[in-house]
């Protein structure tokens, strides 16, 4: 009896299956390279984004952070007395002019034994100006001590009204120097670019007085141990050995007179108000 062997058909089958595994391999390959793509997209993303900006407070309950952001405040600018303006002219031309006239005045009341001392002067004027000048101080001997400008005002198209407090030292000729009051006086000056320029004679002027100062209403008393002491302290800053001369009192505030000597051993006296307990 012949046995029958049943036969396999392994060539058709796998002629079959390599069709299938070429699109299963071509699936894989595909979903490989979409993924790749996706990671790569991720990876630079990641490396490229800009870096965090560090919170310097970290949140709490006590700290709220603020949802929204808020523009700066801006300070308001400050305003400016008459009084301050008066002071320091914020106009250059009207600084260049308080100076001229500051070193005019400075030069015109100065007066000593230099036979070509009034030269400047002179130079410093218009030639018709000038021929009206008459110095006329004798043998006396000046020089300003100080001179400052406390008003300034437009006077014409470049043209200032500059007025100039001064004080000089005088010594007659039979006499050593003595200070003298302090005076006044008007300059006009003629301002054009950065020069300034003097164009006539200096003016007198009235100095005005201040108000009356009122009093320090304290009653006589021996100050305490602290004040004392403060005292003490307060006048080694400017000389030493001082000496209380009074002393009043009034609502936790002391006034104490007191004199100290400077290294010339000469005393001036000094009024120093001083705050207690009690």
């Amino acid at each position: 009896m012949e046995e029958e062997l049943e036969h396999v058909p392994w060539a058709d089958l796998m002629a079959e299956a390599e069709p299938e595994d070429r699109r299963r391999r071509a699936i894989y390959l595909g979903a490989a390279i979409v993924g790749a793509m996706v990671l790569g997209v991720i990876v630079a993303r990641t490396w490229w984004a800009a870096p965090p900006i560090p919170n310097p407070v970290a949140p709490s309950a006590e700290v709220p952070i603020a949802a929204t952001t808020t523009l700066p405040v801006v300070a308001e600018l400050p305003l400016y007395s008459e009084a301050d303006l008066m002071a320091d002219p914020p106009d250059p031309a009207e600084r260049l002019a308080m100076v001229r006239a500051e070193w005019f005045v400075t030069d015109y009341f100065t007066a000593d034994l230099e036979p070509s001392g009034s030269a400047e002067v002179r130079a410093a004027l218009p030639a018709s100006v000038a021929a009206d000048l008459s110095l006329d101080v004798g043998a006396a001997v000046s020089y300003v001590e100080w001179a400052r400008a406390y008003r300034v005002e437009e006077a014409g198209d470049g043209i200032y009204r500059v007025a100039v407090a001064f004080r000089t030292l005088g010594a007659p000729p039979d006499r050593g120097f003595a200070r003298q009051p302090v005076r006044a006086v008007e300059v006009l000056i003629a301002v054009e670019g950065d020069g300034a320029t003097v164009i006539d004679l200096p003016a007198p002027a009235f100095v005005a007085l201040g108000p009356e100062a009122g009093t320090f209403a304290g009653e006589e008393a021996t100050p305490p141990q602290e004040i004392v002491d403060e005292v003490s302290t307060r006048a080694s800053l400017w000389g030493t050995e001082p000496r209380i001369v009074s002393a009043r009192h009034l609502d936790g505030e002391w006034r104490v007179v007191v004199t100290i000597a400077d290294p010339a051993g000469a005393r001036w006296p000094f009024a120093l108000r001083l705050s207690s307990e009690g």
